[in-house]
């Protein structure tokens, strides 16, 4: 799912390198923290947060068929 994540954010931010994607597991759960430069943090998250919203029910979608809980936390690089 990382690769998903990392799709659909590099159109958004400057430079693609910069993205970064961490995860902690357990059993059922994942949770990923998204880390965007600052310049970049405002693209990713949207105008009333619906881009960041849009990438969350995307990857819900997927991980509805892979039988797993996603949680996407965006910070601050």
């Amino acid at each position: 799912m990382e690769d998903l994540i990392k799709l659909l954010v590099k159109p958004l931010v400057t430079d693609a390198r910069t993205i970064k994607v961490t995860s902690e597991k357990n059993q059922d759960q994942i949770k990923f923290t998204l880390w965007v430069p600052q310049t970049d943090i405002a693209k990713v998250i949207g105008r009333g947060g619906k881009m960041i919203t849009a990438i969350k029910n995307l990857l819900k979608i997927r991980a509805i068929k892979e039988n797993v809980f996603v949680e996407l936390e965006v910070k601050e690089a």
